[in-house]
């Protein structure tokens, strides 16, 4: 029985140093997948810090780009808003200068037709 005992402890012991070893070689593995993981990282970063400052080049410019078109489209703005008061004062001038003219002939119209009127009635109740 003791002999049992014994072989299973050189089995179990056996087992131990087995797992031990199996675990030194996946600790191995692992530490070459975390180096080369870290090589990636240190690539990875080399290459997107110009990029990312390119980026951020791209985006001043595009913000300036927007600046300078939100200045034109203001400025067309006001071109559209002064040529609107331009025509609503030559409107207004076109009215008043109707006035002008119409008032003067309607008057004299009236006063025509009233003559030509008071005319037609003296002479045709004579007639």
């Amino acid at each position: 029985m003791e002999t049992l005992v014994e072989l299973s402890k050189i089995a179990a012991l056996l087992s131990a140093s087995a797992l031990c070893i199996y675990l030194i070689v996946v600790l191995i593995r692992l530490k070459a997948v975390l180096e080369t993981f870290q090589h990636e990282i240190v690539e990875l970063n080399k290459y997107l810090k110009p990029l990312l400052e390119n980026l951020t080049i791209v985006s001043d410019k595009m913000r300036a780009i927007a600046s300078k078109i939100d200045d034109q489209v203001n400025m067309v703005n006001g071109v559209f808003t002064a040529f609107r008061r331009i025509t609503d004062n030559v409107v207004r001038f076109e009215e008043n200068i109707q006035d002008l003219l119409e008032k003067p002939f309607s008057q004299i119209g009236s006063v025509l037709s009233n003559l030509f009127g008071r005319f037609g009635s003296f002479f045709g109740s004579r007639g």
